[in-house]
């Protein structure tokens, strides 16, 4: 072997010439105090979590089955009356100094002001993993034209809060679907929220039971036949 110090060829511990450390027998190299590479210790590989069982939002929405059966309903999807169009047909039919459309949207956040408001809650179990069914719940949302809005992304959970529009029967307000995980199945919370109404003339309940219905449905997301036996 050859010196790194001055190029000398020697063996043994030093160098002859300078007297440098050629190798040293634990293992560590002399010059950097360092383990070799081959010494060095490999982190394990990251365990990858299939997206069915996931509950991350990201995840499951990167999925390729997932991205195109939600554009499959939100391409299907038929927009419905809204209170806004049912008020400007009104505001043609009998004229008003205050247009109607106009005087909603200051009124309906004025009664909220004040405490005003109405919603319904359902929750239960359904009977497939956890990823399948948040994404049953995108594109229950695509399909009846409700506009995604913002996520709060937990461990244990994911909940998606997105737009509840307005109809004849009630103004725009909100609505939230929680998703959490137990085992291969999962529990689901969804409620809706109208400020500045006091009611919406079942509007709310009639929603919430098409949601049950669509997360207890394939929705063109199928369980995987090693769920099924599960």
């Amino acid at each position: 072997m050859f010196c790194s110090q001055c190029g000398v060829e020697a063996d043994g511990k030093f160098c002859f010439s300078c007297g440098h450390p050629l190798h040293q027998g634990d293992g560590i190299a002399p010059e950097t105090n360092v383990v070799p590479p081959q010494n060095e210790l490999i982190s394990p590989p990251t365990h990858s979590v299939k997206w069915e069982d996931d509950i991350c939002y990201e995840q499951v929405l990167n999925t390729d089955i997932v991205r195109s059966a939600i554009a499959d309903h939100g391409s299907k999807a038929i927009k419905g009356f809204s209170g806004e169009d049912c008020l400007a047909i009104y505001d043609k039919i009998v004229p008003s100094p205050i247009p109607l459309a106009k005087l909603a949207t200051v009124v309906q956040p004025l009664y909220a002001s004040f405490g005003v408001r109405t919603g319904k809650t359902r929750e239960g179990t359904v009977s497939a993993p956890p990823g399948v069914v948040l994404a049953r719940a995108l594109c229950s949302l695509a399909k009846h034209t409700q506009p995604f809005q913002r996520v709060e992304q937990a461990d244990d959970r994911c909940t998606l809060i997105a737009e509840f529009p307005s109809s004849i029967w009630a103004l725009k307000g909100e609505i939230r679907i929680t998703v959490t995980k137990q085992s291969n199945v999962a529990h689901v919370s969804a409620l809706t929220n109208i400020p500045g109404q006091a009611f919406d003339w079942g509007k709310s309940t009639k929603a919430l039971e098409r949601l049950f219905s669509d997360l207890h449905s394939d929705m063109g997301i199928p369980v995987t036949s090693q769920y099924r036996a599960a």
